[in-house]
């Protein structure tokens, strides 16, 4: 008797493992699901809403995926089906999001050095605005308990991309002088007559639009 029992306790315990690691197919693709929880405050995901998203592979698929969301924090696409969570698998070229201003975002995987990544490309063209998205955990002190906490902070940078080369951008009028160099008067003339402020984004767009509909 105490045999069938510990028979049936092993079972369990490789029943409970494997199902960690459940392998599922969606339109063909292997995903894996996630178990990793955390008590970190904060939320490590790009969009705060699960949305439905598009997916392109290396291989040249594309896949529709309803209830999906970017881990910021592992750069890894996740999507929910019956109450578990699965990281997408394939090598992902690129893919969209909504978020949680109902604007579609679209993200490439390129690379800068010997780093690849995911970038939001903003504006296209020679050069195309990227901006790329990240999270850190940082501790913070409760202003009522003066505990220290751990806390995921979201961040976001600038890049251009000319002629296949990615580079971090300050957003400042010199910084665009350098990058636009070949039409810098035109470019500068521009910020300065709709009293631009590269800081900003819309107005950032505006240059880039501007200097790119010059060639």
């Amino acid at each position: 008797m105490k045999k069938i029992i510990l028979y049936l306790i092993f079972s369990a315990l490789i029943t409970s493992s494997l199902a960690q690691n459940v392998t599922v197919g969606l339109g063909g693709k292997p995903l894996l699901k996630s178990v990793v929880k955390s008590n970190i405050q904060g939320s490590p995901y790009f969009n705060s809403h699960l949305t439905t998203g598009k997916i392109k592979t290396a291989g040249q698929q594309e896949f529709e995926v309803k209830n999906l969301r970017y881990n910021l924090e592992t750069q890894q696409l996740e999507y929910i089906e019956n109450a578990n969570v699965y990281i997408v698998q394939d090598a992902i070229q690129s893919f969209t999001l909504i978020d949680s201003l109902g604007k579609l975002n679209e993200f490439h995987l390129l690379k800068s050095g010997n780093t690849t990544g995911f970038y939001k490309i903003i504006v296209n063209g020679n050069p195309a605005l990227l901006k790329q998205y990240s999270v850190s955990k940082e501790s913070v002190q409760d202003w009522y308990t003066k505990k220290t906490l751990e806390k995921l902070v979201h961040h976001d940078q600038y890049f251009t991309n000319k002629a296949g080369v990615i580079q971090k951008l300050i957003p400042s009028a010199k910084s665009l002088s350098k990058i636009m160099a070949d039409k810098e008067t035109e470019v500068i003339t521009m910020i300065k007559s709709e009293q631009l402020n590269p800081k900003r984004e819309d107005d950032l767009i505006k240059i880039f639009n501007f200097y790119n509909s010059l060639k």
